[in-house]
């Protein structure tokens, strides 16, 4: 049953699809397809969407279990319908609304740029059940902050929430005030911003502009996309008498938020692509903006990036299986770090647990927790490699073997 499986490992199992999939979709493919359809796929029923990002429909599996109990620390014990795979989100909206409602009051009304807009970014999300929510004067307040601040975190911020990597002609509101050559004047040494520029240029068929961004993209020595910061601005911000299960939660949430934005991994699968890499001038870009995702990873999934397109440049088979075991690894010591069973997952040790996790999260970074913890763990990388292997394997069996039983149930 779903709901045994807990909502940190529906996000974790998000990431991880997510990376198996992206060797594929950028080193295997001439004309990649998008990972919206298998991302969405197993997306927590938790985990919102923002508006302007497409999800696809996903039905509810039919009722197979019963009713049950799980120990919510600073609560005690809550029954709940175990037939129900909404039952856990449903009981910690309503236990967490108030701290969540305060939360996004304190991030709007923050001093500092960023953390104000994260909650501008966040507003119609953390606050769906509240009836005062204007989602579109929030996004147009976030537009204007970026604008006026030429904040490099604040712009990407705003440029995902108009959704402008999608179709600058139905931009929203004030959303037309942005534009890609701002980002690219605001963070130039940062290669995302290219990337979107060649996007977009690749989207209206404009070779040359397309070359000459992914050129600067090459040259580029950062590369941030301010995705995974959002906990990371929004933190400080948390009321301080907020519960710890609460705390935690509401942790869980930024998460998912987190893990449904948009990457701008497209241009890499377009622009250097399998025919392309035979033009040594192209194949030298790929090459260093590999490099770069190798160097400059925050994120797991940036790391499985550099990855690919190193493995795509040619790079020697010993460095992308090291490389690949590092992933594995890294994934394995996240898949660790947190409560794997949803009974236990809010108990006051588990709760512990996630809150001491993205404390270090929150210090070192997605990547630089996963170094840290690989170290401490006492286990070569190729031990938690293949641990994480075998994780990957029974929770696809579990998940075909659900598919099943739901079915056979449906069977007369």
């Amino acid at each position: 049953m779903r709901g045994r499986i807990g909502r940190w490992k529906w996000i974790f199992g998000l990431i991880a699809a997510a990376i198996l999939g992206l060797g594929f979709w950028i080193g295997g493919r001439t004309s990649a397809p998008t990972l919206k359809p298998q991302v969405a796929a197993i997306l927590p029923p938790t985990a919102k969407w923002p508006a302007n990002i497409a999800t696809l429909k996903v039905e509810a599996p039919k009722k197979t279990d019963h009713s049950g109990e799980i120990e919510v620390c600073g609560v005690g014990k809550v029954t709940i319908d175990r037939d129900d795979w909404m039952a856990t989100s449903k009981l910690f909206d309503t236990l967490t609304r108030k701290s969540r409602v305060r939360w996004l009051s304190a991030l709007r009304n923050s001093d500092d740029y960023r953390t104000r807009a994260t909650g501008l970014y966040l507003e119609g999300i953390l606050d769906r059940d509240a009836p005062q929510k204007d989602p579109e004067t929030a996004r147009d307040e976030l537009v204007q902050l970026a604008v006026e601040t030429k904040d490099p975190a604040v712009f990407a911020l705003a440029f995902t929430k108009c959704g402008k990597g999608l179709d600058d002609s139905a931009s929203p509101g004030a959303c037309p005030q942005l534009s890609l050559d701002q980002w690219t004047r605001t963070d130039p040494d940062n290669a995302v911003p290219w990337l979107q520029l060649a996007a977009l240029a690749h989207r209206q068929h404009d070779g040359a502009t397309e070359a000459a961004a992914m050129g600067r993209a090459a040259q580029a020595h950062q590369y941030e996309t301010y995705n995974g910061s959002l906990f990371v601005f929004a933190e400080p911000a948390m009321p301080n008498d907020v519960t710890p299960a609460d705390r935690w939660y509401l942790a869980t949430e930024i998460i998912g938020v987190e893990a449904a934005m948009p990457m701008p991994y497209q241009p890499l699968s377009q622009y250097c692509s399998q025919d392309a890499m035979n033009d040594a001038g192209v194949r030298g870009q790929c090459n260093a903006l590999g490099e770069l995702l190798v160097a400059k990873a925050t994120t797991l999934l940036d790391l499985s990036a550099g990855k690919s397109l190193g493995k795509r440049a040619g790079w020697p088979a010993e460095r992308v299986d090291k490389l690949t075991q590092q992933l594995n690894a890294s994934m394995q010591v996240l898949n660790q770090a947190v409560p794997s069973d949803e009974d236990q997952q809010w108990s006051c040790d588990g709760v512990a647990r996630g809150n001491a996790f993205m404390s270090e999260r929150v210090r070192l970074g997605e990547m630089g927790f996963a170094r840290e913890a690989i170290e401490r763990s006492g286990e070569t990388v190729a031990e938690l490699s293949r641990k994480h292997l075998d994780f990957i394997e029974k929770l696809t069996q579990d998940a075909q073997q659900r598919m099943q039983d739901e079915n056979a149930a449906r069977l007369p």
